[in-house]
């Protein structure tokens, strides 16, 4: 099954929205006494990390939106962010939830604003690390490794110098650079789909819990059992590729 079709499946009209994101933030800036292995205290602080941008896209959806705060003021660019996570039911990134969601909340609490509506995070890198056995866990070689799109070269810290010191062109770098990791997120997920068991079931939307948990198909196919240490439940085979077992109410689960 091709990526398309997998969207196709995952992405229904006025159903679940599920936002790809992934933000780029500033190095704390501090005065240090060496240049290896150096512990710094607060007091050497100069200035904390903070969001310099973001890119974001509702998943099936082909627009992508890049907010920053050389283009759009700061401000502005985390009340952008703000609202997406507001209206999300479900985020996906790539250790988004222990880097990009508490970066953005920080930001949040910082302006003195309340938090977004709750969602589901699907966190990519935890997958990756919990279910399979990369060399490396790192975005690019693992989108690498499964044939999808590549993550761009930065050049490193340079990249960061330029964008800090304002440079325009250095800016259209960084934002090609952010959206590229957006898209490969996204690509990433819908490759993995069947592989997912932290996603919100498919069906709370449709109304059918027991169709396909991960795409919502109600077109199963019976393979078999999965035994439990007490039960034994039906277990099913969908195109997209997920399993599911059949509960004794007739939902599905992730098998």
């Amino acid at each position: 099954m091709s990526l398309s079709d997998r969207l196709a499946d995952l992405v229904k009209p006025d159903e679940e929205r599920v936002l790809v994101i992934d933000i780029e933030t500033s190095p704390n800036v501090a005065y240090v006494w060496g240049m290896w292995n150096q512990n710094v205290s607060i007091s050497q602080l100069i200035e904390p990390s903070r969001v310099l941008c973001f890119a974001a896209k509702w998943l099936g959806e082909s627009k992508m939106s890049f907010y920053s705060e050389h283009h759009h003021g700061a401000d502005s660019m985390v009340e952008a962010a703000w609202s997406m996570l507001d209206e999300a039911d479900t985020v996906v990134g790539y250790n988004h939830v222990k880097f990009d969601v508490p970066h953005l909340q920080r930001e949040f609490v910082l302006r003195g604003w309340t938090a977004p509506s709750p969602h589901v995070d699907v966190d990519l890198l935890r997958v990756a690390r919990r279910q399979f056995k990369f060399a490396s866990n790192k975005l690019g070689y693992v989108t690498d490794a499964l044939g999808l799109d590549t993550k761009i070269e930065t050049g490193g810290q340079q990249l960061w110098n330029r964008v800090l010191a304002g440079d325009d062109s250095a800016w259209r770098e960084f934002k090609k650079y952010n959206i590229q990791d957006v898209d490969i997120t996204e690509q990433l997920f819908i490759l993995l789909s069947p592989w997912l068991k932290s996603a919100p079931h498919a069906g709370l939307w449709s109304g059918e819990m027991s169709a396909c948990y991960s795409c919502g198909s109600p077109d199963l196919e019976p393979a078999g059992f999965v035994f439990g240490k007490q039960t034994v439940y039906p277990k099913l085979l969908c195109s997209c590729g997920s399993w599911s077992k059949v509960l004794r109410n007739g939902e599905t689960r992730p098998a």
